[in-house]
């Protein structure tokens, strides 16, 4: 009958130790709160940015690509009028990788919404299979490759100003 209690005390013993650990653990998660899914790395390949356009389409004017200066991420909501249309660019980052969702809307029609997930932003740039960004000191200058609408030239860089 010892032999039993001296079990069932280590077995209680066992439980009560696992406790106590188990509540280190789960003060540790209250004040430590659980940390980000792992990032992503992301590459922009060599040639992302070579034989693009070389002017951006400012408003109504355009501007030579050299005339703006590139920076590091500045923000991630941008916006831009263009002979009345409105085209806005919200970015979200999730896991080292951006997610972006454009908006173009004229007047007294319905907006168009496109989304872009995956990008990669790096060194200032931003980079997806049809689209490319480079983030300038009060915005981004933003180009579709292939946006599937007329509206939004594969021919042209478009200045957009950040919020």
């Amino acid at each position: 009958m010892t032999n039993i209690n001296k079990k069932s005390l280590l077995y209680v013993a066992v439980f009560l130790l696992g406790g106590c650990l188990n509540e280190q653990n789960i003060a540790g998660e209250i004040n430590n709160p659980a940390t980000k899914s792992p990032t992503q790395t992301c590459n922009i390949p060599a040639d992302a940015f070579s034989k693009l356009p070389t002017e951006v389409l400012d408003g109504t004017d355009v501007a030579d690509l050299g005339s703006f200066k590139p920076t590091d991420i500045s923000g991630i909501h941008f916006h831009t009028e263009i002979g009345g249309a409105n085209i806005e660019i919200d970015a979200q980052a999730l896991n080292g990788l951006y997610k972006i969702q454009r908006i173009y809307k004229e007047p007294d029609l319905e907006k168009i919404v496109t989304n872009y997930n995956n990008l990669c932003v790096k060194e200032g740039r931003l980079y997806g299979e049809n689209v490319r960004g480079i983030f300038t000191e009060k915005g981004i200058l933003w180009l579709e490759l292939k946006s599937g609408h007329e509206f939004i030239s594969p021919d042209l860089w478009i200045y957009l100003e950040q919020n």
